[in-house]
């Protein structure tokens, strides 16, 4: 570069003002700041934008609500606050304008000119209430849609959006004045946008950053001048040769140069020796002059022999020395500095009346003398930038006797090494912020410190530096050179409110100490030492530079504010548990680096990534909650050498595509891959793997099938629940892996066969949660089912389907057994006969094995027969009615689940007649036993027990648990059964009570009833304590709902029965449905005393201390009224209220053919049993299992159904 003398004239007189410019209030001009935000950045902008649910009920719409709505956003210019101390950074009348545009699906919109969600809306800043004003409100189009928010400064009206003409000032010392911005500020473009905003009421951070360049020039005192001279002494600079119009994509915030080189200079604003330019970033062509300056009176041109750039959103930094020549008198300029550096601010701009810093010229060590040299008084000192330099000694001093101190500037100090001569072992190196600089002996950082400005000279910022300093805010400006931010560094800074900046020579985030081992040194540690850990007001993208190769536990856990796509350093080799941690707002894909050998727990949990997951081939093993709880897309490529998925590792994500699993893993973890809907394909476990964590593909619906390897002992509760797809199960074990609790919940278990090797079938058949796979076979080309079969000594006939892939034939079968046909082709109907034998005959077993022809393949199915007195069908009187005009009223027991072993044990019929007991053990139906047939039969199923929602029961009527409590079964098949019964017929079907007793002592009970009458109560065997016994449930189900036709008087929801919206059970319409029906005479909708169904009762002195009007029943707290405060239709116990036995003895009557007395009833009715419970009280707590159903009321009558209709 070189400087020339010019020989013109020409003179420029410029004005300069060295001093702060008056504040200007209520301009609307600029965002303009009153004080520039305190911490490390400049400028900060806060902007309160007014964004309310107007749809979709996001919310609800009172005043409080829409304030709660309101969203901030909120932003900063991205600079260095070098020159003065920030506060709250902004003047009254500051106005920016802003865009927001709605996405499209999962597509960002498009900005426009006009038809956005908000045009340009005009932002107002309102310094009394410290909050931005729009002129006019925007609102969320729904709760569901995302936004992008654009912003830009100065306002003005574009009427473009890719090519908005925007021109920098030609003279830019103009200082503001009447209303108007100055000339430099009103050439500051800034521009930012913040991108995919879902609907929230939390702050967004929208940063807005200079768009244009700066040109500094700051001419520096040389040798040859006299005292005073140099102040005396004329100096102008210019910047000619320049575009200053610029076209700006206001979608994209990228500025060009627009029109020609202007033909005059621009006027830079000035303060002391510096000079500031804003620049359109511009390349000027080497050769050509880039400033002129003007020395006492003689000119000088500034060029250089290459061309410059003017970077975009970057100052241009040149140091002028002159020294002036003895002799002839003449200056002699030399450039002894040439930098790019980050935007710093300045004290033109944003005119604000500034709180300037002390300045101290310190040694090292001595930082409390140069304070009082200064004349200042440390423990009073609140702003102070050192020059010089200092050691940890001096911060030390800052820390615990300058406990005022709110502004530290070290920009220009060189840090010292330091040796503490009370002990010589705590060093402290050079060009190292030290331990705990600001964090107080004993826990808590300097409280009052908000603005820490870092030297230029920095290598290491050592271990809880900055810890606890909680009212630290602003942006975080890490300076160039740093290379490592120790373990708890930023620890519980939370009031960092702006963006962090990293410098490209960073190395390591968390290390610990100086020590060879300082990679790893306290790792256990790093659980509250994250060097950001709970930053969480830190906003912005996360750029970490390239060159970090560690970055250790907790390090950014909890920066919720820190958004966008999160690129690893391709350098990195560690990365510690919980490093990014509930980092919420980071979103896009995420691939680890191939340095990096393992992915630690919690690592990501909880991040908000919505992109796709790559990871390299070198990985070992995924921690626990490594990934859970993202949203991470399409195909998951796990790594060849991959050997362990721990808990929870990629559990709630979103990934798709077929699922495979490394052949060198060994352990998958609880959830490894729970609620990946999307993955899908025949999942093959690899042998080495021992155990399937509980849950671990829980919910992975569209999973097609599984191959089980030989190693695998255990799968875990719940492992491949929800997984409805899954077609085809291969287990290679010839011993079954146990099966944990609801391991195959929600798998069809009769819709494949599940293949087992040839010498493995009986034990699969035998296994625990193996057998309820109705099809086991050792090859899916040939089974039988149902592959088990039995008989009582009577003659039993039996229909068996064979699938088969080609022809087959019976191999063998017992003697006693028949088989036809005995051949076939395919899928083929057989009936299998067992033949009777004696009563008395011994039991027998055999089996009957098919044969694929072409493969020679076999498949069993096992036989069995025992000897009973009874035969299978066989109807039994239990009790003959002696009363009543219609030769009495029928009651059917019949159990289900019950095959040919338990029926020959006789605890079928023991466990009948027990239902029996229990039923007629409570008043009235004791007094009023001699009324009733009681019936069973001997229903022969083919296995024992009742089906589930998640397994099958090849029983007689089809009985199985619908979910929680209630039951159903074949009905027509049922109604048409008991048909069979000796008193039984279609006339009196619909007064006939069924009672169902299901082979399990699992707590049930459900009551299906019908509009006529008929019901069919199930009453399992239940061995649940008092009153949830299988008492309780009789007593309940088949006494009070099936033949009393009583309703509920228990309670589950604490509401209005005409304004709950629960799905779970009946309200008004259901009640009155069953009261036209003549049912539910213990309940009333009405609580008036004279018109309840049991007023008679109320004012009878033979009741009137018991029955009243309580509130509550019919699983309502309040609507519905009952008349006593417990009964049996209550809470189980062994008591009908009184209007409930009177109900019942009404019905007996009738259909007895009997006219009902009231004072009969009186005379024959007993409550002792009710005095007895009423004073025990119930002390139980229903659980989700626990909980009855209500009756449930079919359509139309058992007349109507097929086989009740062919019945004679």
């Amino acid at each position: 570069m070189n400087f020339i003398m010019t020989s013109t004239n020409k003179k420029y007189y410029i004005r300069h003002s060295a001093t702060a410019l008056p504040p200007r209030k209520g301009t609307g001009a600029g965002l303009t700041a009153c004080l520039l935000r305190q911490g490390l950045i400049g400028t900060g902008f806060l902007l309160a934008l007014l964004l309310t649910s107007c749809s979709d009920d996001l919310f609800t719409g009172t005043a409080a609500d829409e304030a709660a709505g309101r969203i901030n956003l909120s932003g900063e210019i991205d600079q260095l606050a070098v020159t003065r101390v920030n506060d709250n950074g902004f003047c009254d009348g500051d106005v920016i304008g802003v865009y927001i545009v709605d996405y499209d699906g999962n597509t960002p919109g498009t900005l426009q000119v006009s038809g956005n969600r908000g045009d340009n809306v005009r932002h107002t800043f309102d310094e009394a209430n410290n909050q931005w004003e729009p002129a006019y409100d925007i609102y969320w189009k729904d709760k569901h849609t995302h936004i992008d928010v654009y912003g830009y400064y100065p306002f003005a009206n574009p009427e473009s959006i890719d090519d908005f003409q925007f021109e920098v000032q030609k003279d830019q010392s103009r200082v503001s004045a009447d209303g108007e911005m100055g000339g430099y500020e009103a050439s500051d473009f800034l521009w930012g946008k913040v991108g995919d905003v879902a609907p929230t009421t939390s702050v967004i951070r929208l940063p807005l950053f200079h768009r244009m360049s700066n040109a500094r020039v700051t001419l520096i005192q040389g040798s040859g001048f006299a005292d005073g001279e140099w102040a005396n002494t004329e100096k102008i600079v210019l910047a000619p040769n320049l575009v200053r119009k610029a076209s700006i994509d206001l979608a994209t915030g990228e500025v060009k140069p627009s029109g020609s080189v202007e033909s005059t200079a621009t006027i830079p604003s000035r303060v002391d020796d510096e000079w500031r330019a804003i620049v359109v970033p511009q390349t000027v062509s080497a050769g050509t002059t880039l400033f002129s300056i003007t020395i006492g009176g003689m000119p000088y041109k500034f060029v250089k022999n290459e061309a410059l750039t003017y970077v975009s959103g970057k100052m241009m930094n040149f140091s002028i020395r002159v020294d002036k020549k003895a002799a002839s008198g003449q200056y002699h300029l030399t450039l002894v500095n040439e930098s790019i550096a980050p935007w710093e601010n300045d004290l033109v701009s944003h005119d604000a009346t500034a709180k300037e810093y002390v300045i101290v010229n310190s040694t090292a060590g001595h930082l409390k003398e140069a304070i009082a040299a200064a004349n200042k008084d440390y423990t009073k000192l609140k702003n102070l930038k050192i020059k010089g330099e200092i050691n940890a000694k001096d911060f030390f001093f800052m820390r615990d006797n300058m406990n005022k101190l709110s502004a530290v500037n070290l920009k220009e100090v060189r840090i010292l090494e330091w040796i503490n001569p009370n002990n010589p072992g705590e060093k402290h190196s050079a060009d190292n912020i030290p331990v705990s600089a600001f964090n107080k002996p004993g826990g808590g950082g300097l409280l009052n410190l908000v603005t820490f400005v870092f030297p230029d000279r920095l290598k290491v910022i050592c271990d809880n530096a900055f810890t606890g300093c909680k009212n630290l805010s602003g942006s975080l400006i890490i300076p160039e050179g740093v290379e490592e931010i120790r373990r708890g560094a930023f620890t519980g800074c939370s009031s960092l409110n702006g963006s962090l900046s990293l410098p490209s020579t960073l190395k390591k985030l968390g290390t610990s100490g100086d020590g060879a081992d300082k990679d790893t040194k306290d790792e256990g540690l790093d659980y509250y030492n994250g060097v950001f850990q709970n930053c969480s007001n830190l906003t912005g993208r996360l750029i970490i530079p390239d060159g970090v190769e560690i970055i250790r536990g907790y390090c950014f856990s909890g920066c919720r504010g820190l958004y966008g796509e999160l690129k690893l350093p391709s350098k990195l080799r560690v990365i510690g548990q919980c490093a990014f941690s509930h980092c919420e707002n980071l979103t896009g894909s995420i691939e680890i680096p191939q340095g990096v050998s393992s992915v630690p727990s919690s690592a990501f949990e909880r991040c908000g990534f919505n992109g796709t997951l790559t990871l390299h081939d070198g990985l070992s093993s995924i921690g626990s909650s490594a990934f859970i709880d993202n949203n991470l897309k399409g195909e998951l490529h796990l790594p060849k050498g991959l050997k362990i998925i721990a808990d929870n590792a990629f559990c709630n994500n979103d990934f798709s595509g077929t699922l495979t699993l490394p052949s060198t893993i060994t352990r998958i973890g609880d959830n490894a891959f729970a609620n990946n809907w999307r993955l899908m394909g025949i999942l093959d476990i690899p042998y080495g793997v021992e155990s399937i964590g509980e849950s671990a593909f829980t919910n992975c619906r569209m999973l097609e099938g599984l191959v089980l390897p030989e190693s695998l002992e255990t799968i875990r509760r719940g492992a491949f629940n929800g997984c409805f797809g899954i077609g085809s199960i291969v287990c290679k074990g010839t011993m079954p892996a146990y099966i944990e609790s609801g391991a195959f919940d929600g798998v069809a278990k009769d819709n494949f066969t599940l293949e087992v090797p040839e010498s493995a079938v009986q034990q699969y058949q035998a296994a625990g949660g193996w057998c309820e796979f109705k099809r086991i076979a050792a090859h899916h080309e040939l089974v039988c089912r149902p592959s088990v079969a039995c008989a009582l000594s009577t003659q039993h006939k039996q229909t068996l389907v064979v699938n088969a892939e080609g022809e087959w034939e019976v191999e063998s079968k017992p003697d006693w057994c028949e088989v036809s046909p005995a051949s076939g082709n395919k899928k083929t109907e057989v009936t299998l006969t067992i033949k009777s034998m004696s009563k008395n005959a011994s039991d027998r077993e055999g089996k009957i094995v098919f044969r694929l022809k072409n493969k020679d393949y076999t498949h069993a199915c096992t036989v069995s027969q025992y000897g009973y007195e009874y035969g299978e069908d066989e109807w039994i009187t239990l009790q003959k009615a002696t009363k009543g005009r219609n030769g009495g009223i029928n009651i059917v027991l019949l159990g289900d689940g019950y095959n040919a072993k338990d029926l020959a044990s006789g605890d079928y019929l023991k466990h009948i007649r027990q239902e029996v007991e229990y039923f007629f053990g409570i008043e009235p139906y004791k007094t009023y036993r001699e009324y009733f047939n009681v019936y069973t039969a001997i229903p022969l199923s083919t296995e024992s027990g009742v089906g589930t929602v998640n397994t099958i029961r090849y029983n007689r009527f089809g009985t199985t648990f619908t979910g929680g409590v209630g039951l159903k079964a074949d009905y027509d098949e049922l109604f048409s059964y008991a048909l069979g019964a000796p008193t039984v017929n279609k006339e009196n079907l619909k007064q006939t009570l069924i009672i169902v007793v299901p082979n399990t002592t699992d707590y049930g009970g459900i009551c299906q009833m019908w509009p006529d009458g008929s019901a069919i109560a199930f009453c399992p065997l239940s061995t649940y304590d008092y009153p949830l016994d299988t008492r309780g449930v009789v007593q309940h189900e088949a006494g009070g709902h099936g033949f009393g036709k009583l309703g509920d008087e228990y309670i589950y929801h604490n509401a209005f029965i005409d304004a709950c919206g629960c799905s779970c059970c009946g309200h008004v319409a259901e009640f009155n449905s069953a009261k036209s029906l003549g049912w539910y005479d213990n309940l009333s909708l009405t609580g008036k005393m004279h018109n309840v169904g049991w007023s008679h009762l109320i004012f009878d002195d033979r009741y009137s201390d018991i029955v009243d009007i309580y509130e509550g029943g019919y699983m309502h707290n309040r609507g519905v009224f009952r008349s006593e405060q417990n009964s049996c239709m209550n809470n189980d116990i062994p008591y009908y209220s009184t209007i409930s036995r009177e109900s019942i003895v009404k019905r007996i009557m009738r259909y007895a053919g009997e006219t009902f007395s009231f004072e009969e009833f009186v005379r024959n009715d007993k409550r002792d049993a009710g005095t007895a419970t009423r004073s025990m009280g119930t002390s139980y707590t229903r659980t989700a299992h626990t909980y009855q159903h209500a009756p449930k009321i079919h359509k139309g009558s058992p007349l109507q159904m097929k086989k009740v209709r062919r019945h004679r």
